[in-house]
């Protein structure tokens, strides 16, 4: 199966509400990390391909938890997706003047009584059926881009940033310390769990034969796109 990766470039212009006025400060910081990460994922699409075919292949592609070109491709344009919908969703935002506000923190809930664990039966939830069954379950199993979209709409800002670093199979290593920082921010102040992220990486990686994630980056990942020149966020 072929996957164009180019069919996820973002729809939206570079800067479509920038010379309408200024951009909120925390939305500019944030869409900053979204354009490199678009940059980024288009880097990989491309460098992925090229190492398909080279030895050591499956060792560069761990953190997608499978060697299958056709499976890494999609959830690269997945992770492409995602980022322009949000890049949108963020423009939308700046365009009424709406800043970004932190998420409030949530605190560890305190452990109670274990509910009874119910058994569903088995007519009560009946399994949905694959458009395609001849299709590889893996891919049947990726979001759809209206699905996509509709995920972006309703969940919190830090949270898509998170999903969008599991689509590019995202690691520490792979980003210099300033981009890493930038998006580790990003998820933690908008709603995003970065323990989360790092833990779904971890069981993808050791579902796969490694979960160790202490190694250096493999040669050849693209380098983290150059940090962008600061948006306006006012007069001065």
């Amino acid at each position: 199966m072929c996957v164009n990766a180019q069919a996820a470039a973002p729809t939206t212009d570079p800067d479509p509400h920038r010379a309408g006025g200024a951009v909120p400060g925390a939305i500019g910081r944030v869409l900053s990390v979204v354009r490199k990460l678009i940059d980024y994922g288009k880097q990989l699409a491309g460098t992925v391909q090229l190492r398909a075919a080279a030895p050591g292949f499956a060792l560069f592609a761990r953190p997608f938890g499978t060697a299958d070109l056709a499976i890494i491709l999609a959830r690269i344009t997945n992770g492409l997706r995602r980022a322009a919908a949000l890049e949108a969703r963020l423009c939308r935002r700046a365009a009424r003047g709406q800043d970004l506000t932190p998420a409030p923190i949530r605190l560890p809930a305190t452990p109670g009584p274990r509910p009874a664990r119910q058994v569903a039966l088995p007519d009560s939830q009946p399994e949905p059926q694959r458009a395609d069954p001849a299709e590889d379950p893996r891919l049947a199993r990726l979001p759809t881009e209206e699905e996509i979209a509709a995920e972006v709409r309703r969940r919190p800002v830090g949270a898509v940033i998170a999903d969008i670093c599991h689509d590019l199979g995202i690691m520490p290593g792979h980003l210099d310390r300033a981009f890493w920082d930038e998006l580790s921010h990003a998820i933690i102040m908008y709603g995003g769990s970065l323990a989360g992220f790092l833990g779904n990486l971890q069981k993808r990686m050791f579902a796969f034969g490694s979960g160790d994630l202490s190694d250096r980056a493999e040669p050849g990942w693209p380098a983290a796109p150059p940090r962008l020149p600061a948006l306006a966020t006012g007069p001065p």
